[in-house]
């Protein structure tokens, strides 16, 4: 489904009436009749039959991005799916979360969530420790997050066009800025720079951008060109 708009359908009245009382009987509580598969499923027809999430959402009184969350489940591969027809998970944040990974690092993390051993804070981290080092076996990133749930990971990202130089010359400036302690890892890829900080390196951060009188955005836009050393 587009952001905004689905793509009419011919549903009976009965048919929108029943997905209507659905989506109003399991999302606006927090024991839900309904799992999230079947949710998502009531939401097509919804959708679909009133053309637009913003009327949908008027007429169940649940905004449009929460709508989009429940949606988002039908993007979820099928033996993910089938964990979430079962019950076994019933986060519509953590099915959200999911469906931002690829289809083949999906099931590994739902499993964990499952079996309970991973909660919604854990799977926000995974998705973004992910975005920062694609390389990584998803296990190893799972492993990860779960042996450093006290040691907080700071995740920064920025564009880097040509003419600010080359990759290593990047990492350089902010090592130098922050120390090499500071950083967990530093990648480039596609134009886009990633740089994952503990917390050391984010209060330092975070304390030089105030010294300075920047936003820590613009502090790191200005690394990034070489301004700033």
């Amino acid at each position: 489904m587009s952001r905004n708009r689905a793509p009419r359908r011919k549903y009976t009245q009965n048919q929108v009436e029943e997905a209507l009382a659905g989506l109003i009987a399991s999302t606006r509580r927090v024991r839900r009749k309904l799992n999230l598969l079947e949710i998502a499923r009531k939401l097509r027809i919804a959708w679909g039959a009133m053309g637009s999430l913003k009327k949908l959402s008027d007429a169940v009184g649940l905004s449009e991005e929460m709508l989009r969350q429940f949606s988002r489940v039908e993007k979820l591969s099928r033996d993910v799916k089938d964990l979430l027809a079962k019950g076994n998970i019933q986060s519509v944040d953590i099915a959200d979360r999911l469906s931002r990974l690829s289809g083949r690092d999906q099931l590994p993390v739902a499993q964990e969530v499952a079996r309970g051993d991973l909660n919604s804070d854990d799977v926000r981290a995974i998705v973004s420790l992910r975005k920062a080092l694609p390389q990584l076996r998803i296990e190893n990133v799972i492993d990860r997050v779960r042996t450093s749930r006290n040691i907080k990971e700071y995740v920064v990202q920025f564009l880097v066009t040509p003419d600010r130089g080359k990759s290593k010359d990047i990492e350089s400036r902010f090592i130098q800025l922050l120390g090499k302690e500071s950083l967990r890892s530093f990648t480039l890829r596609n134009g886009v720079g990633t740089i994952v900080l503990n917390v050391v390196g984010k209060n330092r951060l975070q304390e030089m951008a105030k010294q300075k009188g920047l936003t820590k955005r613009i502090l790191i836009d200005r690394v990034v060109s070489g301004e700033v050393k």
